[in-house]
């Protein structure tokens, strides 16, 4: 997800706390000490008196410092820790990261450049959420390379061999039949799952490659267009790819429908033709 940034990181529980520590109290004494000591040497009435000043807030400035949480770098993506298709899937979207980072460098200094450059935190929200989802498909994919398909159906045509021509099945052929054929429903579904969340994939995907072109078109435009057009088609990926995310966890209830492979209208917002 998206790092805060040092404001939010400085307005912490952890700067409050450091405010009125008795570390930060003792901080404050001993760069009063190392000031005054300092100012010895210099000589001068109002020597201790700055030099006490300029120590205390060094030495208390330093210990807040020290409580500001530190960024976070946020969570390790590897394309090469899912197989294919989901690792394509996920480099794309790095790609579609680092061309928006480029084309955001392009932009002069100024209000447009920052407003922009706010929205790469979403791109990394996009790349991020990408990934979860990448994660999750791959798990699915390894489930589904378990179920012997061409078991399933032999065991089928087995046991709709023992019934007699005209005849009706028993209690337990039905029953063998009824498991086999559940079997080979949940590894359909599976394929579903599969195919609908990877098609999903490179439709969002193509989505944060359409707020590149809009931000480089803007890079080269001469007119004053605002960036909500950027703004509202990654948020519009973010939304979408954790509805997708969500969706997936669908897969422990076996009557739920596999994820669509066309977003819901209104999904994406800002995008071209909406």
């Amino acid at each position: 997800m998206a790092t805060l940034g040092f404001r939010d990181r400085f307005f912490s529980p952890p700067v409050a706390r450091a405010l009125t520590s008795p570390s930060g109290i003792l901080c404050l004494g001993a760069g009063v000490a190392v000031g005054i000591g300092v100012s010895a040497l210099t000589g001068g009435v109002a020597a201790p008196f700055i030099f006490g000043a300029l120590g205390g807030v060094l030495g208390y400035g330093g210990r807040i410092a020290a409580a500001v949480p530190r960024k976070d770098s946020g969570p390790t993506i590897d394309p090469f820790g899912v197989a294919e298709p989901w690792r394509h899937a996920v480099k794309d979207a790095q790609n579609a990261r680092s061309r928006y980072r480029d084309a955001v460098r392009t932009f002069q200094a100024g209000p447009m450049r920052d407003a922009l450059q706010t929205t790469s935190d979403r791109f990394d929200d996009a790349v991020a959420e990408c990934w979860n989802v990448a994660k999750q498909g791959q798990v699915v994919s390894v489930a589904r390379k378990r179920i012997d398909d061409r078991e399933i159906q032999w065991e089928l045509s087995q046991a709709a061999a023992q019934i007699p021509p005209g005849g009706t099945a028993t209690e337990v052929q039905a029953q063998t039949i009824a498991a086999l054929e559940a079997q080979a429903a949940s590894a359909q579904r599976m394929d579903q799952v599969i195919n609908g969340t990877y098609a999903q994939l490179q439709l969002l995907n193509a989505r944060l490659d359409e707020a590149v072109t809009q931000a480089i078109e803007l890079s080269v435009s001469s007119s004053t267009s605002d960036f909500q057009p950027v703004s509202a088609t990654v948020d519009g990926v973010v939304d979408s790819l954790t509805a997708l995310r969500q969706a997936m966890t669908t897969m422990d209830d076996p009557a739920a429908p596999a994820p669509q492979t066309d977003p819901p209208s209104g999904q994406i917002p800002g995008t071209a033709g909406a």
